[in-house]
């Protein structure tokens, strides 16, 4: 069994106790996408489901435990995400920002947290620990998150909670204060070039701003070659001497709302540093057009923009006329 050995998550780890069993009984990781949470909350169950006597928080890796969870049928494993097609016991060691394989839905329903009711009251399979594992719990429907209260306030005493969120804001304030909270931050740019350099990561730097400095997110990033083909397409339009809304609309369109308002919300972001006198933190291949937009743009006309692609952000992923949604934001572009 493998190590967790992403450099920036040992520090985190470094927070936890020694042991597996004398983990709390309902952890949370949280921090944004790309850092390796999923992995890491993946690495402690096979600690707690280890039958091996051991100190430290790694499975030995070769007792029927280890075995049961590395073929994905550990019984007193609930692994809940979003976009399953079944609840029961599952494993896996792919990362949060693996993309799926097909559209996947965006919640996880109470129906699918109701079937932990029977799971936390009835014995272990294998005399030991059971663990729950939920990715990510912001997913959760408010019916589904307040199923999970009500158990996390009466927790059984073999039972374990790890909850992986991305936005812990959006978790209920009482299962945030009924766990132990393990945040993970954006590790520091040099070590995580050096490390995007060993994985083989051409132009580890401009990955690395479009990921969002997550090392694993810029992994995605560079793989991604629809994304830098769909990133340049529209950055073009918006660095033309001629800025055409229409032209730039038609570029958006093709691209997913999100990520449209990603990629806008950074562009200004970008100009905004540059007025103020910063670096360029996103479109490091850019700041050339950057510099000469940030020279002229009016910083009053540009933030009223920003709020719009904010507001944008926002509604992206519901349903609406995208195309007259991209012609009415990129006409309000400043830069035009």
């Amino acid at each position: 069994m493998e190590d967790l050995t992403y450099p920036w998550v040992l520090p985190v780890l470094g927070r936890l106790p020694r042991s597996a069993k004398a983990l709390p009984r309902a952890l949370l990781l949280s921090g944004r996408p790309g850092l390796g949470k999923r992995a890491t909350a993946l690495f402690l169950v096979q600690g707690l489901l280890c039958e091996t006597q051991r100190v430290g928080l790694r499975a030995c890796g070769t007792c029927a435990s280890c075995r049961l969870y590395q073929v994905g049928n550990h019984p007193d494993l609930r692994l809940i995400e979003v976009g399953q097609e079944e609840d029961g016991p599952a494993s896996g060691t792919a990362d949060e920002e693996a993309g799926p394989a097909k559209k996947a839905s965006r919640q996880i329903s109470v129906e699918k947290i109701r079937t932990l009711t029977e799971f936390v009251t009835i014995t272990s399979h294998r005399g030991g620990a059971k663990v729950v594992c939920i990715v990510p719990a912001e997913a959760m429907h408010p019916s589904a998150a307040n199923a999970v209260l009500k158990i996390l306030e009466e927790p059984p005493g073999d039972t374990y909670f790890l909850l992986v969120s991305h936005q812990p804001e959006r978790l209920l304030p009482t299962i945030r204060s009924r766990c132990f909270h393990l945040a993970f931050a954006l590790p520091d740019a040099g070590p995580a070039l050096n490390w995007l350099k060993e994985q083989g990561i051409e132009q580890g730097d401009l990955a690395l701003a479009q990921g969002g400095y997550a090392p694993l997110a810029a992994i995605d990033r560079a793989n991604d070659e629809s994304f830098w083909s769909q990133r340049k397409a529209l950055l073009d339009t918006l660095a033309a001497a001629g800025f055409d809304p229409l032209h730039a609309a038609d570029c958006a369109e093709e691209v997913d709302g999100v990520l449209v308002s990603i990629l806008l919300s950074q562009w200004a972001y970008d100009v905004v540093a540059l007025k103020s006198g910063g670096n360029v933190r996103y479109h490091l291949d850019y700041a050339a057009s950057l510099q000469k937009i940030a020279a002229t743009m009016p910083i009053d006309e540009l933030m009223r923009w920003y709020d719009a692609v904010i507001q944008f952000g926002r509604v992206a992923q519901h349903p609406l006329n995208k195309r007259l949604a991209m012609e009415s934001l990129l006409c309000g572009y400043p830069g035009r």
